[in-house]
């Protein structure tokens, strides 16, 4: 079976690339966690989430992002999302967290924005 995430990182940016139709909310504490620990001990500041194969987050997944951005804060660090199907992008747009997440059409204008 795939792995549900894959990080890279390029100086200070992660791109976390979610591999999952539907993902849960576990896969993406455990990738939040990875991208904490880049952050703390890898000078990793800024994060884009590539969503392309994502068609539905759990509510809960986006406490856990809520997480990562709280932590990225702290270092002046920033998250924008990339690829949100129409589904995703509602969430964020009714929740009003599209005001606190930046989301984009792909990832050059994702990193681009940071």
């Amino acid at each position: 079976m795939a792995e549900p995430f894959e990080l890279e990182q390029s100086g200070g940016v992660v791109t976390a690339t979610l591999h999952q139709a539907d993902v849960s909310h576990h896969d993406m504490q455990e990738c939040v966690q990875s991208c904490i620990d880049k952050l703390r001990y890898d000078s990793a500041r800024d994060f884009v989430f590539d969503l392309q194969s994502v068609e539905f987050l759990a509510s809960a997944c986006i406490g856990s992002l809520v997480e990562l951005l709280q932590e990225a804060e702290h270092h002046r660090g920033r998250i924008s999302l990339a690829h949100c199907s129409e589904n995703v992008a509602f969430l964020f747009r009714v929740t009003k967290l599209d005001a606190v997440f930046s989301l984009f059409d792909d990832i050059d204008e994702a990193l681009a924005a940071l």
